[in-house]
């Protein structure tokens, strides 16, 4: 499989298992090679195409005892983390990737001494991925050596390997390809000579960084509005002053107003008495109401036009009266009155 972009690198792969790896942020091999074992002069010119597919450098290792076969897929396992690290794992800002192929490239040397299962190596990417991230050093920050504050300091022979690479400033990714390390180990290694007090990372440069912004002024100088008292209270009202009381007011007559005459109580028109109409099916008595004056009045016979009672005393029939009933029943009511 091969992968394009910043960093650029390529897997081998094998019935679902990854032989090999490579990128291009990291040691290779043969620079892996080369600062583990220290070969003779007469072995630099192999171990510089160790990552060549049809180059088969462990065989010739193993067979001339510069390392083991156990010690040998070691090396690859590491490799394999390493480069899906910095395939997977990019905080940095310039790192893209600009196409991913597969491509039949033939099996590689290193099938014959590591096979390796992709979730297994992809767990442990992840693992030193977190690690990596807690140390806050980045592949390319400068690393310089600090007079130790201590009277001593325990290292390992990576780590010593490493404080004796930096000449000046020189980055985890310098110092891993020089100490033939993979960029995880160098990390790690740089931060525990951080700790020890033995090297100190350059802090960003100032061209990097973002400019300062300044706080705003407070609110009280700029949007604060003025006491009310001063701008919204109302003026005092003064008390009204006090007169000399006033003398004494001369009596009045009285002013005599128009009395209207009492009206006449109304007159109520008495009702001859006659002789009393027979009350018969068509007659209906509605009494008078009370005068007045108190006098009793007595109650007044009217007789309804017969053909209305007929049709009030008629049985009820179903719905509504008629509107012509209605007003039937109010102009002999009102003729009445």
């Amino acid at each position: 499989m091969q992968v394009d972009g910043d960093p650029a690198g390529t897997i081998y792969l094998d019935q679902g298992q990854i032989t090999c790896a490579r990128a291009s942020w990291i040691p290779d091999i043969g620079a892996r090679l080369l600062g583990t074992l220290q070969p003779p002069a007469e072995s630099l010119d192999v171990l510089a195409g160790a990552d060549e597919p049809d180059r088969d450098i462990g065989t010739y290792l193993v067979q001339r005892n510069y390392l083991t076969i156990p010690e040998l897929a070691r090396t690859l396992r590491s490799v394999v983390v390493d480069t899906l690290i910095a395939l997977t794992a990019r905080p940095d800002e310039d790192a893209f990737i600009s196409d991913i192929r597969f491509a039949p490239a033939g099996a590689h040397w290193a099938a014959a001494f590591s096979c390796l299962e992709v979730d297994s190596v992809l767990a442990e990417a992840a693992m030193w991925s977190d690690r990596m991230a807690r140390h806050h050093l980045g592949r390319t920050t400068p690393i310089r050596l600090h007079e130790l504050g201590r009277p001593a300091a325990v290292l390992t022979r990576p780590q010593w390997a490493l404080a004796c690479a930096i000449d000046g400033a020189a980055s985890p990714q310098d110092l891993a390809w020089r100490c033939g390390l993979a960029l995880y180990e160098a990390i790690e290694h740089l931060s525990h000579l951080i700790a020890a007090g033995l090297c100190q990372a350059d802090p960003p440069e100032p061209s990097l960084l973002e400019p300062p912004i300044s706080p705003p002024a407070p609110l009280t100088h700029r949007f604060a509005p003025a006491p009310l008292t001063h701008r919204f209270a109302p003026a005092p009202i003064a008390p009204p002053a006090l007169s000399a009381p006033p003398g004494p007011v001369a009596s009045r007559a009285p002013i005599a107003l128009p009395v209207r005459s009492a009206l006449p109580a109304p007159r109520v028109p008495s009702v001859p008495a006659g002789p009393p109409i027979p009350a018969g099916p068509s007659d209906s008595t509605v009494p008078l109401p009370a005068v007045p004056s108190g006098r009793a009045q007595p109650p007044v016979t009217l007789a309804a036009p017969p053909a209305i009672l007929a049709e009030l005393s008629a049985p009820a029939t179903d719905g509504p009266a008629s509107p012509d009933l209605l007003r039937r029943v109010l102009d002999g009511l009102r003729r009445n009155t």
